[in-house]
């Protein structure tokens, strides 16, 4: 069995972040491969997608965050690494009561906000995902911090900020204004470590993506895939050029491999 761990926004799905119909047929009908999802959405937000596919197998969420599987339309929670709550709580003040910034969280269950913004607003758009907003951080551990900040001079500044105080955590940087804080350790590669775990052997990993947090993925697979829409970066750490996601790339592998 080979498994193809792919990326989702701007890889598997479309511009307007939908499965293409040449999608879901080759996947649901490629027995000799998995696929599974590595995202930095939630769980929640990945389980329409799943069903959809039919997938069965473990999946990759926050960045690495939680690995899960879905049964019957409900969340399975396999591993999490969650920040150290003081960590997290130090995190939370520096950038909202000393930078007076708003700030996102995400708990395995829950996208937490300080407050409705349009970038907020796009992401709920975009993904559909349900909101809690609440001025500071309720107890329990928290998986992932999201900044969407798009005046890139604070977006710059914070990042400098954030790495001087914290340089073990992980900064993953989409280059569009969105940077997810993990753990230590914690982004896409967690799907390879995973798996290898279970006995899988890295000669049949397959990894794709398209933007700057999949570099850790495709770095660690034994064949790095990219969509042709990819960044250069992206591209240039690839094995192989796909079509893009707007021709369904990783549909037309899947089919011709």
């Amino acid at each position: 069995m080979k498994y193809l761990i792919s990326d989702l926004d701007h890889t598997l799905l479309n511009e307007a972040g939908q499965l293409s119909a040449v999608t879901r047929q080759v996947i649901r009908q490629q027995p000799a491969w998995q696929v599974m999802l590595a995202s930095a959405r939630l769980p929640a937000q990945m389980v329409s997608l799943i069903d959809a596919l039919d997938l069965t197998g473990p999946q990759v969420g926050l960045n690495g965050a939680i690995v899960f599987e879905v049964n019957g339309g409900q969340v399975r929670t396999l591993t999490t690494t969650p920040l150290a709550t003081s960590v997290a709580q130090a995190l939370f003040d520096l950038v909202h009561t000393q930078w007076g910034l708003p700030i996102q969280w995400l708990t395995a269950r829950t996208f937490f906000a300080t407050e409705l913004t349009p970038q907020v607003q796009l992401e709920i758009d975009y993904t559909g995902v349900t909101v809690t907003y609440a001025p500071k951080l309720p107890a329990g551990p928290v998986l992932a911090f999201l900044l969407i900040l798009p005046d890139r001079w604070t977006f710059n500044h914070l990042q400098a900020q954030l790495a001087a105080r914290w340089p073990d955590l992980t900064l993953a940087d989409s280059g569009d204004g969105y940077l997810m804080i993990t753990a230590p350790g914690v982004d896409k590669s967690q799907a390879v470590r995973y798996l290898l775990a279970q006995g899988v052997a890295q000669a049949d990993l397959y990894g794709v993506g398209d933007d700057l947090n999949d570099l850790p993925l495709l770095k660690a697979v034994g064949h790095p895939l990219a969509v042709a829409n990819a960044q250069p970066v992206v591209r240039a750490c690839a094995g192989q050029i796909l079509a893009s996601n707007q021709a369904d790339g990783v549909a037309h592998f899947l089919a011709q491999s």
